[in-house]
């Protein structure tokens, strides 16, 4: 059974029966350009690598084009090529019973047509400039509402096989009192990360921090903030919330879109 793949937007795999675009294989999973230096420590015979990155990921496909004459091969490798000019578009894959989305552009490309026959086979490389690709779809990993304590924490256990993810929080406050020049922060208390808000908070207020994104809104405007986004690393982990702008009641809804580097099958491992 053939994989779904689109670029795009635009199926890589359109074979009727007659003509189209076969996607035969496409290497992805487990092919991350993983960059670490390491530095030797003195007189101690071991070295440390103090942090890891991952600048980009390399995906192949590789099929055949199939025309049903030598010009209808002909106007489908020039779709087929014109499928492949966007730069940083979606490139979507079925796996592990969902779709995988990564950003990528290609970045090489390889058509050959032995003697000008009805048919042509095609080696494609793109380049992904985020390294982890992502569900489609966001989780919801809490949604409460009514809370009117000053702070809370809340434990989640993460999916995902990235080295982090990174939530989306939105907190509406249906009813405030006392909210000038007040702060409110949100943090990932293993790690210590936590950004801090400080504003004059009314009722209705919609604070929306986006820690893919890196960028805080109230109300759909943008906000200025301090601190450091919190990320989470796949596993339990303790989400914690305080604020002083007087008595609150805050509905809270966290969610997040799931980040992978490679898929790893346990029972709470996210689909992408």
């Amino acid at each position: 059974m053939a994989v779904n793949v689109s670029y795009n937007g635009n199926s890589l795999q359109t074979f009727d029966g007659s003509h189209g675009i076969i996607t035969q294989s496409i290497e992805h999973a487990g092919k991350n350009a993983k960059k670490a230096q390491s530095y030797a420590l003195s007189h101690a015979n071991a070295s440390a690598i103090p942090f890891v990155e991952y600048p980009a990921k390399p995906i192949t496909i590789t099929g055949v084009i199939v025309g049903t004459t030598i010009a209808d091969c002909d106007t489908l490798i020039d779709t087929f090529n014109g499928y492949l000019v966007a730069q940083g578009a979606n490139l979507d894959i079925d796996y592990g019973g969902g779709t995988r989305r990564y950003v990528a552009t290609a970045t090489n490309i390889d058509v050959q047509r032995p003697g000008y026959l009805n048919y042509a086979n095609f080696t494609v490389t793109f380049t992904c400039t985020q390294a982890f690709g992502q569900d489609v779809n966001q989780t919801t990993i809490l949604n409460d509402t009514g809370r009117t304590s000053a702070s809370y924490s809340d434990s989640y256990t993460f999916g995902g096989t990235a080295p982090y993810q990174q939530p989306i929080f939105t907190i509406t406050y249906s009813a405030i009192s006392g909210g000038t020049n007040k702060a409110v922060i949100i943090g990932n208390s293993g790690n210590g990360q936590e950004i801090t808000i400080s504003r004059t908070w009314a009722t209705s207020d919609v604070l929306v921090v986006d820690c893919a994104k890196s960028n805080v809104t109230v109300n759909g405007i943008a906000t200025d903030f301090t601190g450091a986004f919190p990320l989470f690393a796949p596993g339990a982990q303790t989400i914690s919330y305080s604020d002083n702008p007087g008595r609150t009641q805050p509905m809270l809804k966290h969610w997040m879109r799931p980040t992978h580097m490679l898929r790893i099958r346990t029972p709470q491992t996210l689909t992408t």
